[in-house]
């Protein structure tokens, strides 16, 4: 790292008419005048020095100046706000480079969400619900996974009778379902049904109703989706982006939208309402490249379409399972310890995959042509091996070079496979806040040296991947006990000290520096939505995006890296978040 100021007086004249105020200046000599200084902090600029500077100048929603506060206080009037950072540390505004913000706002509108670890939290948490709710009614418990929960399983019919008898209750993980004897009853499944519609009745080793597998219809019939109006998702959504910029964040990947959705951003921009700049992935499952042309004709949008505040990103499609459903596709066979825990049958399954090599060769030399960056869900190494073929395969007939391709999610990084995605340019975007919450899970039924390759930050950015560390944030409010945690500073804190909830590290030498861990939610984020030179950085001319933290990031001890909170956040100049 480096301490050094960044300008000359002969700088401040050539950045004054980079970012477009040359209007005003009358003579080669003037310099500038700054709408808002930030003076007298720690200003970790991020950029390819890792320069730290003192001070900031803003003008028009752009960084003006970085340097000392003696240089950058010369650019301010009477008129110019001045912020004092009092030795603060500041930091570029973080890309959140994967969340569901509207199915966020949505649920918060059907259900409060709770972080549920142990079937006595479940319990609990329905006993509490049934007080709220009259009689009869379905008590939906938050999604929870059995990779966090203390007993490593769903809760028994019994243990829900327990907690309730005067509301059908249901727990869905590991695409299981389990019900109290009331909703079992309310979807007429009795101890002597032998079979039911898309599905499949599972029973204990003493013939009890146990779970359910699939019957998704029969539950939609029971338990419809709430009926909610534009108005009350769109301020719920607003709510959302408050959240967000309160913990430093103000540019997000939607990552699985639809035009609808991407319309509603663009009229929350319009409405001067928009509080995060979004880029917004398109999801489809396309079964040929045939598909793609026509999905894509009558969208009539590409990847870069927009502005600098809602823009179309990538087209998506979902090639295999995840962790916590059980299905994701693994270079090996799943074996007894998976079997039990994910309740399948077939210990040599190894998972679902959702197209063949042939198939996504299509699909993407289809988009590729068509002019589409391309992001694949994939969480199995397996997975990823399958993308990789398809993608080698297009790239001798049309290179892919500068295409960032983006691997979503990619769980367990094998070294071939990081060579593969090097040569084709590809990126990732992974969840480092899985592995504080489920690595325990993974070592158990997986192995400890699949919880070392867990979520294997070091080992993508040694191999050259520009790798974004962010949320898939999809359920629950709280940026700590969201079902998705989508605090960057917990993201950060797993990325450095590669400790879980309970203190243990599997893989040390996936460990980031703090700098390192840093360009995950900045630069290599800006760099996935080909917006590395407007923002992602601190430099002159870059959108003024910045966040003003309460602690030093780079000198503060490692367990309070995950306590940080932002004391201000700045979108395009303007403070969207101030701590009371």
């Amino acid at each position: 790292m480096k301490n050094k100021m960044k300008l000359t007086t002969g700088w401040y004249v050539l950045i004054f008419l980079f970012v477009g105020f040359a209007q005003s200046a009358t003579a080669a000599n003037e310099v500038p005048v700054a709408d808002t200084v930030l003076l007298g902090g720690k200003v970790l600029t991020v950029d390819a020095d890792d320069t730290i500077v003192e001070a900031v100048a803003i003008k028009g929603g752009r960084i003006l100046a970085v340097g000392s506060t003696k240089e950058i206080r010369a650019l301010a009037e009477p008129n110019t706000r001045v912020i004092a950072l009092d030795g603060k540390t500041v930091i570029p505004g973080i890309v959140a480079a994967h969340c569901h913000a509207i199915g966020v706002a949505r649920q918060s509108l059907v259900a409060p969400h709770a972080e549920l670890l142990s079937v006595a939290d479940v319990q609990d948490w329905v006993r509490k619900r049934a007080k709220e709710l009259p009689a009869g009614r379905w008590i939906r418990i938050p999604r929870t996974d059995i990779t966090r929960m203390k007993e490593r399983r769903h809760p028994t019919t019994a243990e829900l009778d327990a907690a309730s008898t005067t509301h059908p209750v249901y727990f869905n993980a590991a695409r299981k379902t389990a019900l109290n004897t009331k909703g079992y009853a309310a979807i007429g499944i009795t101890a002597d049904t032998k079979t039911v519609p898309g599905g499949e009745i599972i029973r204990d080793e003493k013939g009890n109703l146990r779970l359910l597998s699939g019957a998704g219809a029969l539950l939609g019939k029971a338990m419809p989706r709430a009926e909610l109006s534009d108005d009350a998702v769109r301020s719920a959504l607003r709510n959302v982006h408050a959240r967000y910029n309160a913990v430093g964040i103000t540019s997000i990947f939607e990552r699985a939208a639809n035009k609808s959705q991407y319309e509603l951003y663009q009229s929350l921009r319009d409405a001067d309402e928009l509080t995060v700049r979004t880029n917004v992935t398109i999801r489809q499952q396309f079964r040929t490249g045939e598909a793609v042309e026509t999905f894509s004709k009558k969208l009539g949008l590409k990847t870069g379409d927009g502005d600098d505040w809602v823009r179309v990103g990538p087209l998506k499609i979902s090639v295999d399972g995840g962790i916590h459903w059980g299905n994701t596709h693994l270079r090996e066979e799943y074996g007894e310890k998976r079997i039990r825990f994910y309740i399948h049958k077939d210990p040599a399954y190894r998972g679902q995959l959702n197209y063949s090599v042939d198939q996504m060769t299509d699909i993407f030399a289809a988009g590729h042509k068509l002019g589409w960056q391309m992001c694949c869900h994939v969480t199995g190494d397996a997975g990823v091996d399958r993308i990789l073929d398809a993608l080698e395969a297009v790239h001798k007939k049309q290179p892919l070079a500068d295409k960032r391709f983006t691997l979503t999610h990619a769980y367990f990084p094998a070294v071939d496979s990081i060579k593969r995605a090097k040569k084709l340019g590809m990126c990732v975007d992974t969840q480092s806040s899985l592995y504080y919450k489920d690595s325990d899970a993974i070592a158990e039924f997986y192995g400890k040296p699949w919880a070392a390759r867990f979520m294997g930050l070091g080992d993508w950015i040694r191999g050259g991947i520009p790798t974004a560390i962010a949320g898939d944030h999809m359920l629950g409010l709280d940026p700590d006990t969201a079902m998705n945690a989508y605090s960057p500073f917990l993201m950060l804190y797993v990325a450095v000290a590669r400790k879980n909830r309970a203190g243990r590290v599997y893989g040390p030498h996936q460990k980031l520096t703090r700098q390192q861990a840093l360009r995950c939610v900045t630069t290599h984020p800006a760099y996935l939505a080909f917006d590395e030179k407007k923002k992602g950085t601190l430099e002159p001319g870059k959108f003024a995006d910045l966040v003003v933290l309460d602690r030093d990031y780079l000198t503060c001890p490692e367990s309070e890296i995950r306590i940080i909170r932002p004391k201000l956040t700045m979108l395009d100049g303007k403070i969207v978040f101030q701590a009371k």
